[in-house]
């Protein structure tokens, strides 16, 4: 059986879900779709098969995986649409078969029947082109059996191409914690909706390429559940932001004060306080160790630079900013300290990163209205002793962390999420050529500018966490080793018109 149109799509949603409301409401989705699960398992099936058929087109000798779930049900589909067009076809069995139930089960028996060949040991990987993985899909928790994490290390050292039904086995769709050992698939095509937990951190590179084939049930999916999360696309965000009045001049466009630059860390202020300027803000000041006030002014001399050496000089900057941005090159001396106290006093907006961030882990203290932009280990020293709070669970995190701070954070990190207290966005963009110094900084300074032109900060969070991505994405095609930070702001510019 050839499948000719497509059955998948590279565009994704703009929501997604826990792993637990797909579970638990497919079936409601099936029905009021005139459908039931069986065919949702063979629609599955020819969204696989169309992936051959369009992007594998090449790949003769073909490995399945099974386990003993629905996952496994939808290889077996898979296998049989393979085998009767042509190709070379191994299912390897990993659990015994007798454990299948249900649909699972008619779908290996049809598979048994139609001449698949199916197998219970491990063939060698060396002989396939593809390695389909259908162990485990929406109910995985927990840890990996030493059985897998070995089967799946071998798969990986393998030259074949490695794809994985609706979730990589070892990953938590909910939670995005990935066991030790999980598959690493070149593609997934997941189905009905994309599961939250494998579009961040670890798991994100579990996935590779993420497909979404709706099974042509989404529609009644979504009128059943309310999403767990935003995936929100360019024009979306984009749309948020304000267009320029005719009349504007630079007291309309926010005043933002950057502080930090400690002595010998020059270098992170001024580039928050650059990405500022360049993501619109009409006013840049920068309060900074009097040792690094000509490093930082020179060369760009929009910016208003300021060294200071007591916390009553900061207290008049303070006075006449709209928004403050606080940690790049902070450090944490005393000099340090005197200025973060100060800024606590501060009843505007401010986003707090780096050396500020780990001061106010430690002293209990909240700011008025904030944006907190920690990276994973940021993350878990503003935890401190909460022992009911998963750190490796970046959705529990970051929602823990915006409840306690009673702020917006952004949980930095692939797929990089947004959260309050009400929701969260998974950021779209980036790679890996941002693992670079100073990254980080230029982030801070673009949230500033924008929520000092009047976004709120979810919004203007999310919006410069996608600006910061794309601009390193573009930056990138010219060589993802060597990219520095202050590559990106020709392109933040022109982004953000």
């Amino acid at each position: 059986m050839f499948i000719l149109e497509a059955k998948y799509s590279t565009n994704l949603p703009q929501v997604a879900y826990s792993a637990q409301q797909v579970k638990q409401y497919e079936g409601e989705a099936a029905r009021m779709s005139a459908t039931n699960l069986s065919q949702l398992m063979h629609r599955a099936g020819q969204a696989l098969f169309s992936l051959f058929d369009h992007e594998l087109v090449t790949a003769q000798r073909v490995l399945l995986l099974a386990g003993k779930g629905n996952n496994a049900g939808d290889a077996y589909v898979l296998a049989k649409l393979l085998h009767h067009a042509g190709r070379e076809v191994c299912v390897y069995a990993v659990f015994p078969p007798e454990q299948l139930l249900g649909d699972a089960q008619q779908a290996y028996l049809s598979a048994g029947q139609s001449g698949v060949n199916i197998v219970t040991e491990q063939p060698e990987l060396q002989n396939f082109c593809v390695i389909v993985d259908g162990v485990f899909g929406t109910g995985f928790k927990g840890q990996l059996p030493p059985l897998l994490i070995e089967l799946f290390r071998a798969c990986k050292n393998s030259l074949a191409k490695r794809v994985s039904i609706d979730i990589p086995s070892g990953v938590n769709g909910t939670t995005s914690v990935v066991a030790q050992g999980a598959f690493a698939a070149d593609m997934t095509m997941t189905f009905i909706a994309l599961k939250q937990g494998t579009l961040t951190g670890s798991a994100k590179a579990c996935c590779g390429q993420l497909l979404y084939a709706s099974l042509d049930v989404a529609d009644a999916f979504e009128q059943l559940v309310k999403p767990s999360a935003t995936l929100l696309a360019s024009h979306s965000l984009l749309s948020q932001l304000k267009q320029r009045a005719e009349d504007s001049y630079k007291n309309s466009c926010g005043h933002v004060l950057v502080i930090g630059g400690n002595k010998g860390m020059a270098g992170a202020v001024r580039l928050a306080a650059e990405a500022a300027l360049r993501s619109g803000a009409g006013l840049v000041s920068v309060a900074t160790h009097p040792d690094s006030a000509a490093s930082v002014l020179q060369g760009r001399y929009e910016l208003m630079v300021h060294g200071i050496d007591k916390a009553d000089e900061l207290e008049l900057l303070m006075d006449k900013a709209d928004v403050i941005v606080i940690g790049p090159g902070l450090g944490q001396n005393d000099w340090a300290k005197t200025v973060f106290e100060k800024s606590l006093s501060f009843e505007g907006p401010v986003v707090v990163d780096a050396d500020a961030l780990n001061m106010l882990a430690s002293s209990h203290k909240h700011y008025a209205h904030a944006v907190l932009t920690p990276h994973l280990g940021e993350a878990k020293r503003l935890l401190a002793d909460a022992q009911d709070v998963d750190p490796l669970s970046r959705f529990t995190l970051a929602t823990w962390l915006a409840t306690n701070y009673k702020a917006t954070i952004v949980l930095k990190g692939p797929g990089s999420l947004v959260a309050d207290t009400k929701r969260i966005n998974i950021n779209r963009s980036g790679c890996s050529a941002m693992a670079s110094a100073g990254m980080g900084d230029v982030l801070s300074g673009i949230i500033g500018a924008l929520r000092a032109q009047g976004m709120e900060p979810f919004a203007a969070s999310s919006l410069a966490v996608y600006i910061h991505g794309l601009a390193a994405q573009i930056a990138a095609k010219e060589g993802e080793r060597g990219l520095l930070a202050s590559d990106l702001f020709v392109h933040i510019r022109r982004l953000l018109g």
